[in-house]
């Protein structure tokens, strides 16, 4: 399949212009690889422009919105081959091309001459990138019907990007639908949250964690979360 990158530097003098408020078109700057036929981005256009006009009557918790409409990014984007999600190019196409406004309304505060836009992006930092982390978001809570989920916890960027993605939880979806679940009713605050999570990350070191099922994993996330 024939698929669109964008290289790092052509991203960044596209973001550099756009933050400087010049408009610039990403279909100059484009390059198609692979072979066979042409990837069809209606797909992913059209659930772009529902992200995107979703943000203007939305004035909440940004975060949760990101997590809501993560299962729809994930649905669109699953199916494709591999080696097209592990292409930073390819995310900063869909960065650029079609996401540029989402990523703008979510990491509004970075999109400013001398901010530190392109991490948000550029693909790099699976925890940092806007598209990646919500590709991983869905994928780390099984990929079905995890929309309430993903977007159900109050000011939770830290604590997707920090105890589910950026660790070994993200891999084992009964085990980080479970921890989820349990932040979710709970909603502990940073430090009591952070504890759990190391005492969670520990537990790795001796068990086979993603190999648990639903209840297991309830089960070790109801034992972590007891501890004072």
């Amino acid at each position: 399949m024939r698929y669109p990158i964008l290289s790092l530097s052509n991203l960044t003098e596209i973001a550099d212009k756009r933050v400087q408020d010049i408009e610039v078109e990403v279909d100059p700057y484009v390059e198609w690889i692979g072979s066979g036929d042409h990837l069809d981005l209606v797909p992913i256009a059209s659930v772009s422009a529902s992200i995107v006009s979703g943000t203007e009557s939305w004035s909440k918790d940004v975060d949760k919105y990101e997590g809501m409409v993560s299962q729809t990014l994930y649905d669109v984007l699953s199916p494709l081959p591999i080696p097209i999600l592990d292409d930073r190019g390819f995310w900063r196409y869909l960065s650029a091309r079609f996401f540029w406004d989402f990523i703008v309304w979510r990491q509004r505060s970075s999109f400013i001459p001398g901010g530190k836009y392109l991490t948000y992006v550029d693909g790099a930092k699976h925890t940092e990138s806007v598209l990646v982390r919500m590709y991983l978001r869905a994928a780390a809570l099984g990929g079905e019907d995890t929309s309430s989920l993903a977007g159900g916890i109050d000011n939770a960027g830290d604590f997707w990007r920090s105890h589910i993605i950026r660790v070994q939880t993200g891999f084992a979806p009964p085990l980080a639908r479970s921890f989820a679940m349990k932040q979710k009713v709970d909603n502990l605050k940073t430090d009591p949250i952070r504890a759990a999570a190391k005492r969670l990350n520990r537990t790795w070191s001796n068990v086979i964690l993603h190999m648990y099922d639903e209840d297991e994993a309830s089960d070790i996330v109801d034992e972590i979360w007891s501890i004072d």
